[in-house]
């Protein structure tokens, strides 16, 4: 399994968990340190609004998705990986305690976003 925190489109409830529902084993609510989120609005270059985390103070509020190892491949794709977000390794606090998990920084600029300073997105 490989352990994923999510905090937008993602989550459950929220356009983009069908994707990965094929792929979930369980869900474990958590939080991430040290990062700030921001809403970014649609525009010409984005077709749905979504969140983009970025490293800074602060806390992000997410769930643990715990996938198939081959939904990895779909979220890279879904996401941009290393064009408009970075996978990256981050400790998510849990109610099981703190694990490693996969997540996704957003890389593009933040010109027009929305800080969220309670680190919580909703669609």
């Amino acid at each position: 399994m490989e352990a994923v925190f999510v905090y937008g489109t993602l989550k459950r409830g929220e356009r983009n968990h069908g994707l990965v529902a094929p792929y979930l084993h369980r869900v474990l609510p958590g939080f991430v340190e040290g990062f700030r989120l921001y809403h970014l609005p649609w525009g010409p270059h984005r077709p749905y609004a979504y969140p983009g985390m970025v490293p800074g103070e602060g806390r992000v509020f997410g769930e643990v998705l715990f996938l198939r190892p081959e939904a990895l491949s779909l979220l890279d794709a879904l996401e941009e990986e290393g064009e408009e977000y970075k996978r990256v390794r981050v400790r998510v606090e849990t109610e099981e305690g703190p694990l490693e998990a996969w997540a996704y920084l957003y890389l593009g600029g933040l010109e027009g976003a929305l800080p969220l300073p309670q680190g919580v997105w909703k669609g």
